[in-house]
């Protein structure tokens, strides 16, 4: 069930920029604690790439929800590729729900086990990706079938040396 080309590269491109804002987030974020360096400069990136990553979860959700018609719905039904793609559909549905309660869980107390969890789950993307396309691709790779041997017929008796049809029809009719 492999995506079509333009919209396997949307979704390639859009994980790596949300994987790539993440993760360069979590960065910004520590530095942006540091007494000893310019912390306005990361306070600012912080928030920048934390502005980056929620407008690409935005549109991830839109080709997810693309994803379910187009590619999940057809696989399941063809039993391909079951295991890693509930694997996948899983982290994301974690990653939602996490990012749904770092947006909106008021709670001081949950935050920093939510955001553990949104970042530990985040930074597996790749590998659960990359699982999904491997096995995929290996399930549909083509096996290689047995030789089947031809029964020898005249044609095949005929040394590659030989002439053609029409010299032979010369010779023939020249001998008769």
């Amino acid at each position: 069930m492999r995506l079509k080309g333009a919209f396997r590269f949307a979704l390639y491109g859009i994980f790596g920029l949300l994987f790539a804002s993440g993760a360069l987030w979590i960065y910004a974020d520590q530095m942006k604690n540091h007494t000893e360096i310019d912390t306005e400069i990361w306070q600012q990136a912080a928030a920048f790439l934390l502005s980056m990553h929620g407008g690409a979860a935005m549109i991830t959700l839109m080709l997810l929800g693309a994803l379910g018609p187009m590619h999940v719905q057809r696989a399941w039904r063809a039993k391909k590729n079951r295991t890693t793609g509930i694997v996948s559909l899983a982290m994301y549905g974690l990653l939602i729900a996490t990012a749904f309660g770092l947006y909106y869980v008021g709670s001081e107390a949950l935050r920093p086990w939510i955001s553990t969890v949104h970042i530990a789950f985040g930074l597996g993307v790749p590998a659960v990706v990359t699982a999904h396309i491997v096995v995929g691709r290996a399930s549909v790779a083509p096996v290689a079938q047995p030789m089947r041997t031809q029964r020898a017929t005249a044609a095949t008796l005929v040394p590659a040396d030989a002439p053609a049809d029409a010299d032979l029809v010369n010779v023939m009719s020249k001998a008769g």
